[in-house]
């Protein structure tokens, strides 16, 4: 109660959802635009097949001719950004399509998305030439080319047909998986160090005289979570009216369409922003939300009681933050593998790797939530359930044992024989 009541927990509570949209549209805003004005790139054709055919208006091109040594030279002596040099090209040979004899001279690296975009532009200026010369027509060859857009659907064994997005599912996934790994990097270091803070000033004397060192251990566990899931119930509130409200006030006109006249939504015109608000809103519906969300509180908790003992035990143990490291590591091998893996396993939810690993209950949180968008037996699921629930449970006990002993003791060198005779120690 007295972090939840604390304004600094309202204000990042209710900020954090708005905060890192807000920040990824700063740094997208900002790296769109550019610096300065059009760089000057100075151009060097040697074949003649490229004069005043850039079009790219981030450059102002300037175009050169005589030797390349001379147009280094002015490169250099009037301060362009760049040089491009492009030289003869013979096209006796058309069987040929790899050209490497371009070059592009700068004073700093030149970044992805410059040798990208002139790669793009003067292989666009050649493929046309080759073309010219081939006699071909032009309309005819762009009427061979063919775009596909694959839709995807999900049919169950009762025949049920409902559409998939397997980009949505990826981010979904992805984003679920990688938020349990941040919860329990950040909920599971409260605990640590409440529990560190009350050995260190002593204050735990006091309280195990009133209550079982177990008891207190439990305490630290469900009130720290109790916060979590709080601050989650939260964020999916907000989420959840923002987008209503989106959608009411920027979707398609449906209601207002059938409400104020005859005609059917259908023949409702939509703007290009309402389109782009039905399209988002047809690929939501695609996803399980709520499964998405129930699932993710339960193996929110999950995790963080596995981990969260975890924690207790060791900030019980240690007198120090420093002593606590080498402890640390070996607690998270688990959870590195989980989000190193899960790259891998939304590319494939359904392989071997991807079920043994949402199996085992120290991977099986963020495993199984980026699985689950892509659909999961329930039979995995359940399994996948009553494995974390039996996992956290064992690890509760296990925690609880190194706890009772741990919390009396100072000053003690502790490594991990110390724990095990704490593990069997009878008190």
């Amino acid at each position: 109660m007295t972090r939840v009541k604390k304004k600094s927990f309202l204000i990042a509570t209710i900020l954090t959802p708005l905060i890192f949209p807000a920040l990824i549209a700063v740094v997208v805003y900002f790296g769109s635009r550019e610096s300065g004005g059009p760089e000057n790139v100075y151009v060097l054709d040697q074949s003649g097949f490229y004069d005043e055919q850039f079009t790219d208006e981030s450059y102002n091109y300037t175009y050169l001719t005589g030797s390349l040594e001379d147009a280094k030279q002015q490169f250099q002596d009037e301060g362009a950004y760049g040089l491009l040099y492009i030289p003869e090209i013979n096209f006796e040979d058309p069987s040929k399509t790899y050209y490497d004899e371009f070059e592009f001279y700068s004073k700093s690296n030149a970044g992805v998305n410059i040798e990208s975009s002139f790669e793009r532009q003067l292989r666009r200026v050649l493929e046309q030439v080759k073309l010219d010369r081939s006699g071909l027509d032009p309309d005819m060859i762009n009427s061979l080319k063919a775009n596909v857009d694959l839709n995807t659907f999900n049919l169950s064994d009762t025949g049920e047909v409902k559409e998939s997005n397997s980009g949505l599912n990826l981010i979904v996934g992805y984003i679920f998986g990688f938020m349990i790994y941040m919860f329990i990097f950040i909920y599971g270091g409260q605990i640590m160090q409440s529990v560190l803070d009350e050995k260190t000033s002593r204050i735990v004397e006091v309280i195990v005289s009133s209550v079982r060192p177990f008891q207190l251990m439990m305490g630290k566990v469900l009130g720290i979570g109790s916060v979590g899931v709080t601050q989650l119930l939260i964020w999916v509130a907000l989420v959840t009216s923002l987008t209503t409200v989106g959608f009411t006030f920027f979707g398609p006109p449906e209601a207002a369409a059938m409400a104020g006249s005859q005609m059917p939504a259908e023949a409702v015109e939509l703007t290009a922003t309402q389109e782009s608000i039905a399209n988002i809103q047809g690929m939501i519906d695609s996803v399980p939300v709520t499964q998405i969300v129930v699932s993710f509180i339960f193996y929110f908790l999950g995790a963080y009681f596995l981990y969260g003992a975890m924690y207790a035990a060791i900030g019980s143990a240690v007198d120090s933050l420093q002593d606590a490291q080498q402890f640390m590591f070996p607690i998270m091998i688990p959870l590195i593998v989980s989000i190193v893996a899960l790259s891998i396993v939304i590319q494939n939810p359904d392989s071997q790797l991807s079920f043994w690993l949402s199996m085992v209950p120290f991977t099986s949180p963020v495993v199984m939530m980026g699985r689950i968008p892509f659909g999961v037996p329930m039979w995995e699921l359940l399994l996948s359930m009553v494995l974390l629930v039996l996992g956290f449970i064992g690890m509760i006990w296990v925690a609880g044992r190194i706890y009772r002993v741990g919390i009396l003791m100072y000053g003690v060198k502790v490594n991990w024989k110390t724990l095990k005779v704490w593990f069997t120690t009878k008190v």
